[in-house]
């Protein structure tokens, strides 16, 4: 009895690689409609409709869609989180002990350590670096970055017809959601957060464009 037991634990933890959190339908995995209890893999396809939500951990990454969003998990690698983020609206936070990047249609994130929320409309890729460093790149010119860091909400812009960065307020996000995110990882934020501490934020603009602001 005991051997089964064990066998059907280890069948129910192989059932999903991860948890669904805060889900509002519809939501698509892999083309098919989605629940909260629904199962979650390495590399599945996420789409959230026009009222759609969801929140997934996956290997001590927490990823949050907004409506009408497009996004494809990362592959099973314990050294590299590679991240595809088609469209919409997306909040995660990372683990620290992996290289980490997101790829847009449009833009290339090197991802250290941190929280970040990005949209990604047809005009721009907006990137708030919550707290941490990210070096926010154009897709099409890798020597076109922006290097960010931030101890509390640094927003930069990134035009796709100019391909100019330009720096931001920010918007559609805010701390205690992060702080959610962070627990569903059983983490906390780091002390700036909770603080405000904005003081130590800095971008390093490309050196073929001058600083501009919105």
């Amino acid at each position: 009895p005991l051997c089964m037991i064990f066998l059907f634990s280890q069948t129910a933890l192989a059932a999903s690689d991860g948890y669904i959190y805060d889900f509002k339908a519809p939501v698509l995995i892999n083309g098919k409609l989605a629940s909260k209890h629904s199962a979650i893999h390495f590399g599945d396809e996420i789409i959230t409709g026009s009222r759609g939500r969801i929140a997934i951990k996956l290997d001590g990454n927490v990823f949050r869609l907004g409506s009408r969003s497009h996004l494809i998990l990362p592959k099973q690698d314990k050294a590299n989180i590679i991240v595809n983020f088609i469209f919409g609206s997306l909040l995660a936070v990372f683990r620290h002990d992996a290289h980490k990047e997101i790829h847009t249609r449009t833009a290339v994130l090197g991802v250290r350590g941190t929280g970040l929320f990005l949209q990604e409309d047809n005009q721009t890729t907006y990137l708030c670096t919550c707290y941490g460093d990210v070096d926010f790149a154009d897709h099409d010119d890798a020597d076109n970055f922006a290097r960010i860091h931030a101890d509390y909400h640094n927003a930069v812009d990134f035009n796709h017809a100019t391909h100019r960065f330009s720096k931001r307020t920010m918007i559609n996000h805010d701390t205690p959601e992060l702080v959610e995110l962070e627990a569903y990882a059983s983490r906390l934020p780091p002390k700036t957060c909770a603080i405000e501490y904005a003081v130590n934020n800095t971008v390093q603009w490309p050196k073929r464009q001058a600083f501009t602001a919105q």
